[in-house]
Parts: structure tokens; C-alpha cells; sequence
């Protein structure tokens, strides 16, 4: 009996020896493979012992591109060139290893080609082909503006903002292909955001930080079989918001085609309203959300007006002069959103001075 578990243990010996040599025989062919792969990473390498590199890894039609051609072989600065576009003549000569060229309209392909004879009699061949696309970016934000306000929303310091990607590409036709039907890569100060990349991804949303610094967006658009690519590259730069002053009168309502710069007269009627709009801060459409107005007359505190976007102005009977009216909005929620300004109103005891306009709208403060 122990003569059998002796043999045993020899026979599980010799198995488990076997079994250890070819894990280490596995082990080391795989550590090869992988170490010549890394070797030969990020090093130029052709089989014609020549390379091509272009200028721009995605050009838009007609852009000029700078073709270069490299060896790492031979010299190409003493080399007999030739360099044909679509199988044509472009250029020939001795040491030409640049070339320009005009990008292809959409969905056409430009062949590119060198053949450069060197010291020795041997050739070196090498050919790219450049395609051609383009994105159109829109720029949304969701910062406040007046109700019909016709112009851009500025980019304000913590707003929401929405990029869209209008890409351009198209087939051999000329085809443009259905921007829902195109692979986005999004990226934002070069890191890739995985959850907003992917098919049919036109938009990309984000809140902007705490930290107020220039933002790098990136938009990668492909076709499904990668055939045709558009890149796309944005800075965005936030700024503080504003408030803008406007005439809010009674009949009409706030005069939004003419702000108020420096001052606005009273009138005939001696009284007048004034609207302030807080542009670019997060505030909802009604209401004035998180903000809290800071208004001063002749730097007095108008503690009753802490929460209006209006304010009233009389003049007093038989007096002529000027009042400073001041005005300080910030967002208690968004710290870095926060403006200010002023303007003067003027009044006369026998003669109108006639009113400038401006926007928005406060509650009423009873003489100035």
C-alpha cells in the first residue's frame, strides 16, 4: 500500500512539472508578443519605407494641407521626387518632401502619392487618401433674457449650457449623411464624457463649475463604418452677467428697443418707472428665484425693494436736480453670479427733459 502512494506521488510530480513548464512556455510567448507590440508603439514605421503625414487629421473642404513625406531609411533631401494627385503629375524635383494641397469637396477622395528614388536605384512609394467634413457648432444658454429678446444669450458664469453638432459629411455621392445616423465622441478639457458620447448624441449639456476658467470642447463625428470623420475644437469662455435698465412705462410696458446708459429725465409727468434686467443670471422666466436686489438712491439702502426688479421715481414739486439710483443683484445660490449698476435721474421744476429707455421690471419706490 505504500509502495502505491509513493508511485502516486512520482506520477502527480511529474503531471504537476509538466503542467508548471508549459504555463512558464505560455507565459513567456505571451510576454514577447506583448513586449514587441509596445516596442513598436508610436514609432512610424512603412513597409514602403516611407511615410505620409498631413497637417490636419480632419480637414474641411477646400482647406490647404501640408502633405510631408518621411523616411526613416534614407535621405529624402537628395531623393529624385515625384508627387501625383489622382494618379497626375503635381510636382517632381530633388528633395521635395512637402507638398500643399486643397482638401476635396464633400464625399470625394484625393489620392496622394509620392515615389522617390534614392542613392542606389531603389524606389520608395508610399499614398494617402484625404477626405473632407465639416461641423457647424450652435452654442445655447440657458441664462436669462427678457421674453422676445432677439439677440444671443450671453454665457454666464455657472449657467447650463447646450452645444449642438450640425456635422457635414457625406458619401461618394455627395450625400449628406442624417446628422442622427453619425457616432459623437464628446470631450471636455480633453477627457472623453463617456455619458453623453455615442449614436445619434448631437447635444452635449453641462453646468458650468465654481472654478471660472476657459473651457476646451471637442466633438468627434463618424459614419458607422469610418469611412468619413469630422473633428471640431471650441474654447468656451464664461463672463460675468450684466443688468441692463429700461423705461417701463405704464401704457406700453417695459421699452426694451432703447436701454438707459447714463440717465433718463423725468418728464412732464415727474414720475417714471424703471425695469432692471438681470442678463445671463439663472433666474427663472417668473419670479426672481435665488437673486436678491440691492437697491440705492443717492447711496441710501432701500431695504423694500430686496426682492423687485422695478422701481418708482418721483420727483418733488417745484425742485430741480439729479438722484443716483444704484442697483446690486447677485445669486445667493450661484456665488459667482453677481452685477451691478447705476444711472441718474434728473428733474427739472419748469422745463421736460425728455426720457431715455431700458428693460426689465422692479417695484415701486416712492420719490427720489
Amino acid at each position: 500500500m505504500i509502495n502505491t502512494l509513493r508511485i502516486h506521488s512520482q506520477v502527480f510530480r511529474k503531471i504537476d512539472k509538466i503542467a508548471v513548464m508549459k504555463a512558464l512556455f505560455a507565459f513567456t510567448f505571451i510576454f514577447l508578443i506583448f513586449a514587441f507590440a509596445v516596442s513598436a508603439q508610436g514609432v512610424p514605421t512603412s513597409i514602403q519605407g516611407i511615410d505620409l503625414r498631413l497637417s490636419t487629421e480632419n480637414p474641411v473642404p477646400e482647406q490647404q494641407i501640408t502633405v510631408t513625406a518621411e523616411s526613416y531609411t534614407s535621405d529624402l533631401n537628395s531623393a529624385s521626387v515625384i508627387w501625383t494627385l489622382n494618379g497626375l503629375l503635381y510636382q517632381k524635383g530633388t528633395g521635395i518632401t512637402a507638398i500643399q494641397v486643397q482638401a476635396p469637396a464633400l464625399g470625394k477622395k484625393l489620392r496622394v502619392e509620392i515615389i522617390a528614388s534614392v542613392t542606389g536605384g531603389k524606389e520608395l512609394k508610399a499614398n494617402i487618401d484625404i477626405g473632407s467634413g465639416s461641423i457647424d457648432i450652435i452654442v445655447e444658454s440657458e441664462g436669462y433674457v427678457p421674453p422676445f429678446f432677439p439677440g444671443k444669450i450671453p454665457l454666464s458664469y455657472q449657467n447650463t449650457y447646450k452645444i449642438i453638432a450640425v456635422p457635414h459629411l457625406a458619401d461618394s455621392s455627395s450625400k449628406e449623411y442624417d446628422p442622427r445616423t453619425l457616432t459623437y465622441q464628446w470631450s471636455k478639457d480633453s477627457k472623453v464624457v463617456q455619458d453623453q458620447s455615442g449614436f445619434s448624441k448631437q447635444t452635449f449639456i453641462w453646468q458650468d463649475d465654481i472654478i471660472p476658467r476657459q473651457r476646451m470642447i471637442n466633438i468627434r463625428v463618424t459614419t458607422g463604418d469610418g469611412r468619413a470623420q469630422a473633428e471640431k475644437v471650441i474654447f468656451i469662455q464664461a463672463q460675468g452677467p450684466n443688468i441692463i435698465f429700461y423705461n417701463n412705462d405704464p401704457l406700453y410696458g417695459p421699452m426694451y428697443n432703447k436701454a438707459i446708459i447714463d440717465r433718463i429725465g423725468l418728464g412732464t409727468s415727474r414720475e417714471l418707472s424703471v425695469l432692471a434686467v438681470p442678463y445671463g443670471f439663472n433666474k427663472p422666466l417668473k419670479g426672481i428665484g435665488n437673486l436678491l436686489f440691492t437697491w440705492l438712491v443717492n447711496s441710501m439702502e432701500q431695504m423694500n425693494l430686496s426682492a423687485s426688479q422695478s422701481i418708482v421715481l418721483r420727483a418733488p414739486e417745484g425742485v430741480s436736480g439729479s438722484s443716483n439710483i444704484q442697483l446690486q443683484i447677485r445669486n445667493n445660490k450661484d456665488i459667482l453670479q453677481s452685477a451691478q449698476g447705476s444711472f441718474s435721474a434728473v428733474f427739472s421744476a419748469n422745463e421736460s427733459i425728455n426720457s431715455a429707455t431700458s428693460t426689465n421690471s422692479l417695484n415701486n419706490y416712492n420719490g427720489i
